[in-house]
Parts: C-alpha cells; sequence; structure tokens
C-alpha cells in the first residue's frame, strides 16, 4: 500500500534529519557560546 509506506518512509526521513540536526547543534553550540555569544542569535 502507497500511504504506509509512504508514511514509513516519510517518518525515517524526519526523524534521521532531527537526530542530525540536534547532533550539529549539540557538537556546534558549546564553541560558539564560547567564542562569540554575540553572534549566537543569528545563527538561530
Amino acid at each position: 500500500m502507497f500511504g504506509s509506506n509512504f508514511q514509513r518512509h516519510l517518518v525515517a526521513a524526519v526523524a534521521s534529519i532531527l537526530m542530525s540536526s540536534i547532533a550539529i547543534g549539540a557538537a556546534v553550540a558549546p564553541s560558539d557560546l564560547s567564542a562569540s555569544p554575540i553572534e549566537m542569535p543569528a545563527h538561530a
């Protein structure tokens, strides 16, 4: 069935994007905060 298969792929894609963005945010945030706290709102 097309609907359930598409939904499964969509959920997997969204989950992977979410996880990667969280991982990148966790890796980048500490360096941004220590390096230039004034520029942080521009990135967010």
